[in-house]
């Protein structure tokens, strides 16, 4: 008799002592059942020395866009200096800018002349100012080592720089200084007969043969 009353009441208050247990575990144990998992925190530390202050003048007139499919090729010695291996290949896809520039802080005082109603102005030759890659939009389209010992790293740093140095050269070639000598003249040439009220007409820079008047 006394183990059935226990069973009866087990069978009774079991659901209550369940739901006890279950409330003292969920208080114990928190859980954000309807909101987003907690982002983990990152913790960023910089230490930042301003090593230099560069005063600048250049003006930059042009800018060249390229996109470029890059292929490499190095040849591998033989394997044991007899039997042949195939060379090593690494094609990339790269986009890049070349800028073309002036440096106005070139101008002197001797290099701006008045005649009548005419101010010749010597401006400074001007100047590939930079080119450079936009690595975040090339990427490596397929490296071949064909060598187990041969670094890839190597071999695309090597491709990457030759990817620079074709960009400056078809720049060059591409006409970008004279562009922006004219680029120069169409920017300087409004902004300097409305504040003189004269006529502007530019020179390259270098020592005129006679100086008539020098500007005040």
């Amino acid at each position: 008799m006394l183990l059935i009353r226990f069973v009866r009441f087990l069978l009774r208050w079991s659901p209550l002592l369940i739901f006890i247990v279950a409330a003292i575990w969920l208080l114990r144990n928190p859980f954000n059942w309807f909101g987003k998992s907690e982002e983990p925190v990152t913790i960023i530390n910089h230490d930042v020395v301003l090593q230099e202050i560069e005063s600048l003048g250049r003006l930059e007139l042009v800018r060249y866009r390229y996109k470029d499919i890059v292929e490499l090729t190095e040849k591998n010695a033989r394997y044991l200096g007899i039997f042949e291996v195939p060379d090593s290949k690494v094609a990339l896809i790269t986009t890049g800018e070349a800028v073309g520039c002036m440096d106005l802080t070139k101008i002197t005082a001797e290099d701006i002349l008045i005649r009548g109603d005419t101010i010749l102005v010597h401006l400074p030759a001007a100047e590939l100012c930079y080119y450079k890659l936009d690595l975040a939009n090339s990427r490596v389209y397929s490296v071949d080592k064909q060598v187990y010992f041969k670094s890839e790293s190597q071999l695309l740093e090597k491709a990457y720089r030759q990817a620079e140095q074709q960009m400056r050269r078809s720049a060059l070639q591409g006409g970008i200084l004279n562009e922006t000598r004219q680029n120069a003249e169409q920017v300087l040439r409004p902004l300097l007969e409305k504040v003189s009220g004269k006529r502007i007409l530019f020179l390259d820079q270098q020592p005129p043969p006679q100086k008539l008047e020098r500007r005040q």
